[in-house]
């Protein structure tokens, strides 16, 4: 190609190039500039040659250009990119690239403009910036995985959800699964392969532990990308740490489950409705009182049958409390209403509803509440009657007891202790009005039948209030210038169903009537006894001479059989002289200082039987100051009864002992026992034991003698028996208490 054929083909290039091509001399004129220069610069070729390279940038970096220019031509090569200032004044990017001396005096610069790519970078940039951010705000990291390279690119939300520092790092799918926890690894695996397999979409939640040791909840979604050939590449997804919303969720869920638990516990009927009023929910207490449930609207309201208990009146639709609570944002409490079950039965019920609102008070729906009282509401209408039966018992157990010949005196605790009197116990115990004090007062009134004083806490009265049982004490009523009047009382607490003491009834009988007769009849029976003494001790007497003189084996035993017969009237005449000092109170013991061992030991000799008796003195016994041939009596009588109703040929055993403040003796046979039945009066007048039959013969006299005997000497007597193989009969005596100081002298 000749040298002018060259010069045209630069040319072309200069004028075509897609670059804008600027040329300066050594003092950075402009000397030439292509068209695409003129373009990018926006002025015509004749106005740039007017201008210098410094003129093509922004003034404020102008100096800095001719500073740089001569270093420039020295190093002759420079490029990168720069702001460029049209000749309208608007500014653009460049790309640039310049060559020193490419020709004497001369030097060139290429222009590439790249506003669109750097609008583009920028957009671009700003793009990532906001998806950052979006996804830090959503907490949510993007990944992509390059299968064949075991790549992993994370997001910097992702590096954050892991508990990592942002980084350029690539990650392994391993390390990815080393952030999985350790219980949802497998499961986590499964998800991804099933993806590649294409049998279903990745979409899964999982728990991730953090670098810091946190444990989190993460949703994932995944895309598997195939080639054209369907070969799997990889796959590109998100990461949210959803870790509040799930556990927000459980515990939704939790406090679901725990409410749903509630109200199919609770024993009232629930029902719940939506803002409309149609019913959405009833418990199984609603569904067993309504006998099943209908979840419908208001409009069909009507299928609750019901009538308002107050009025009769049938329940409107829109009367019911719940339609109220949807309609108005009413609250209603306990309104009472029979109900018509929608199995049929007829019931009644409590009914409540209220609007159910959210936090900003707007109405969400309604809750009403059923309560079955048809068994309360029957109890409380039979309550009413027996308080009516009560009242009327009452009045008339009132006027019964106002009108009893018998003094009556209620006590029951409470505030205080409240005390009532019948009309004939005010006029025994000569009460005008309320006492201050019933106790004080029936202590200044009441006395032992010898006349002393009743000691405190000893009143039947207080005995009863403690929970004793009093029956026929006998005891005197004594007002000041009047009379003495005996009586019989009986007390009894009064308990409740569990057995608590509430307070106590005593009765106070008049036996002064009784009294007399009684004085009589022991007057006569003392009279008769002591009348029949005499000739029966003359009959005793000459009868016993007979038969100790007689020739006449016949007429000797006729006369032994009266000394029999006359002597056991002699001792049944002396019963009847005991029994008549004992309940006249006339009994006198003549006590003296007594060894109860020897007088045992006689008792037994001058038995018929003291081959079978066994004595057995436990210990050393102190003398006591007794009746000795009362005493005496007393063993005789509890001996004789043994050897009578015992078995025959048995052995006997009398025990004598110190137990405590007192000696006790004991006898005990050995036969057929003592009935329970009979063991309650065995220590009564005229009770015989039943274990022979007719073959024995006495008053029934001995044991009631007995007890009289020792209880004048202050002991008492006890009875035990075991049918058929033991009976037991013990007494006891009191060892007087040894003063300080008292001794022999």
């Amino acid at each position: 190609m000749t040298g002018g054929g060259a010069a045209e083909l630069y040319r072309s290039i200069f004028e075509h190039a897609f670059d804008g091509i600027l040329v300066a001399d050594d003092e950075g004129r402009l000397v030439e500039v292509n068209p695409r220069a003129c373009e990018l610069l926006r002025a015509p070729r004749d106005e740039l040659l007017t201008r210098t390279v410094f003129d093509l940038g922004p003034p404020e970096i102008a100096s800095a250009l001719r500073e740089a220019w001569p270093r420039f031509l020295v190093e002759e090569r420079v490029q990168g990119e720069g702001t460029f200032r049209r000749a309208d004044g608007t500014t653009f990017v460049c790309e640039f690239s310049a060559q020193a001396h490419f020709a004497p005096g001369r030097h060139m610069a290429i222009l590439r403009d790249v506003s669109a790519r750097k609008q583009s970078e920028e957009a671009l940039r700003l793009s990532e910036q906001r998806l950052a951010r979006a996804q830090r705000i959503a907490q949510i990291g993007s990944w992509e995985w390059v299968a064949a390279l075991d790549e992993t690119t994370w997001s910097d939300e992702c590096f954050r959800l892991f508990g990592l520092p942002p980084s350029e790092d690539k990650k392994s799918y391993g390390d990815f699964l080393s952030f999985v926890h350790p219980d949802d690894r497998a499961h986590v695996d499964d998800a991804v392969q099933r993806a590649f397999r294409g049998i279903a979409a990745y979409s899964i939640d999982h728990r991730i532990l953090t670098a810091d040791g946190l444990e989190r909840i993460v949703h994932a979604e995944g895309d598997v990308v195939r080639d054209e050939a369907g070969h799997m590449l990889g796959m590109t997804g998100t990461m949210q740490d959803v870790t509040a919303q799930r556990r927000a969720e459980m515990a939704l869920q939790k406090s679901e489950h725990l409410f749903r638990q509630v109200l199919e516990a609770l024993p009232v009927g629930v029902w719940v409705s939506d803002v409309q009023g149609k019913l959405i929910l009833a418990n199984p207490a609603a569904k067993h009182i309504w006998g099943g449930s209908l979840l419908v609207g208001p409009e069909r309201f009507a299928a609750f049958k019901a009538r308002w208990v107050a009025t009769g009146e049938e329940v409107k639709p829109d009367e019911w409390a719940l339609a109220r609570a949807v309609r108005t944002g009413e609250s209603t409490l306990n309104e009472l209403v029979e109900i018509e079950a929608i199995d049929g039965p007829h019931k009644i019920v409590l009914n409540s509803a209220v609007p159910v609102r959210d936090p900003e008070g707007r109405l969400l729906g309604a809750l009403a509440i059923n309560h079955d009282v048809t068994e309360q509401h029957q109890l409380e209408a039979e309550r009413e009657e027996l308080v009516r039966a009560l009242s009327t018992e009452r009045q008339w157990l009132r006027a019964v007891i106002d009108r009893s010949p018998i003094g009556i005196v209620l006590c029951e605790f409470g505030e205080g202790r409240r005390v009532v009197m019948n009309r004939r116990a005010e006029e025994l115990l000569g009460v005008t009005g309320p006492p201050p004090d019933v106790l004080d007062l029936l202590h200044q009134r009441l006395h032992l039948p010898d006349g002393s004083p009743v000691s405190r806490g000893d009143l039947s009265l207080e005995r009863g209030l403690r929970g004793e049982l009093v029956t026929g004490r006998e005891l005197l009523i004594r007002i000041p210038d009047k009379p003495d009047v005996p009586i019989l009382t009986n007390a009894s607490p009064i308990r409740s169903e569990g057995g608590e003491v509430l307070g106590a009834v005593v009765t106070y009988e008049d036996i002064s009537p009784l009294k007399e007769l009684e004085r009589l009849r022991q007057e006569w029976t003392s009279v008769v006894a002591h009348d029949l003494r005499q000739p029966v001790t003359t009959i005793l007497t000459l009868a016993g001479m007979v038969a100790r003189s007689s020739a006449d084996p016949t007429a000797r035993r006729r006369a032994e059989r009266i000394v029999a017969s006359t002597a056991r009237l002699e001792r049944m005449i002396g019963d009847l002289l005991d029994l008549s000092q004992l309940e006249a109170h006339r009994l006198s013991l003549v006590r003296a200082p007594t060894d109860v061992p020897a007088l045992l030991v006689h008792v037994i000799e001058a038995s018929e039987a003291r081959e079978r008796v066994m004595l057995s003195i436990r210990g050393e016994l102190p003398a006591l100051s007794i009746d000795a041939q009362r005493i005496e009596q007393v063993a005789e009588n509890l001996l004789s009864n043994a050897l009578k109703y015992g078995k025959p040929g048995t052995p006997i055993e009398i025990v004598a002992e110190q137990r405590g403040g007192e000696i006790v003796v004991t006898v005990r046979n050995q036969g057929p026992g003592i009935p329970a039945e009979d063991m309650r009066a065995l220590f009564e007048r005229f009770q015989r034991g039943r274990a022979r039959g007719s073959m024995i013969k006495g008053l029934g006299l001995g044991l009631y003698i007995v007890r009289g005997l020792v209880e004048a000497h202050g002991g008492r007597v006890e009875a035990e028996s075991i049918p058929g193989e033991t009976t037991t009969f013990s007494f006891s005596l009191p060892i007087p208490e040894r003063h300080e100081g008292a001794g022999a002298s």
